[in-house]
């Protein structure tokens, strides 16, 4: 099988027809898988289509290698998995040593680049792990530091309930006003008993 993906386009700058050969999977699946990328990548404000085809292709190659091994997945599964995980790999390098998790990087890593005007000041480096710049590492990792405190988990330790005066009642001191409760409901049921034999005396 020897399907050609070519970006629908007329500018003569996103000419690039990728010659892509899979050995597992249909033309059809691959194509969708290419236009999930795509729309993957725009995610990102990614507008320049030389990057985009660029990185897309490389993913869907890696896609490929992972579809031959388990083809039970499809092609768009492979490519968003293969996607993300080129993803991490370059924010975790970014942000190295900024103690964030696994999710807090990719939604600062998305966060940073924006932040920086990254898709506009450094789309040719946008994902590529073996070139980060100086100035834009720094002014992703500055983007994340100054948008806001993180949501840390706070340790809470159980404490002893303060019962105030009731605290200190003893167990003689408790016994005597559950008398006490018990003569009042004895006298109101004598009260209420009372009150319907008159209104019944009344009315015979």
């Amino acid at each position: 099988m020897n399907p050609i993906i070519t970006p629908a386009s007329t500018d003569p700058m996103d000419a690039v027809t990728i010659h892509f050969a899979p050995k597992t999977g249909s033309e059809e699946d691959w194509n969708e898988a290419y236009a999930r990328l795509a729309d993957y990548f725009r995610s990102y404000r990614l507008h320049n289509r030389i990057r985009r085809t660029q990185l897309i292709l490389e993913t869907l190659r890696r896609a490929a290698e992972e579809h031959e091994k388990n083809p039970s997945r499809s092609p768009t599964a492979h490519a968003i998995q293969q996607a993300r995980l080129m993803m991490q790999s370059w924010l975790s390098e970014i942000y190295k040593g900024m103690e964030l998790t696994d999710s807090q990087i990719e939604g600062s890593g998305r966060l940073g680049f924006h932040l920086c005007d990254g898709p506009s000041r450094w789309p040719h480096f946008f994902i590529d792990r073996e070139n980060l710049p100086p100035d834009m590492t720094e002014a992703m990792r500055s983007a994340v530091r100054t948008s806001g405190p993180r949501l840390q988990v706070s340790k809470m330790t159980p404490r002893p309930i303060d019962l105030g005066l009731f605290e200190n009642l003893d167990e003689e001191d408790a016994n005597e006003r559950g008398g006490y409760a018990l003569l009042r409901y004895v006298a109101l049921l004598a009260f209420v008993v009372g009150a319907l034999w008159f209104v019944y005396d009344l009315t015979k």
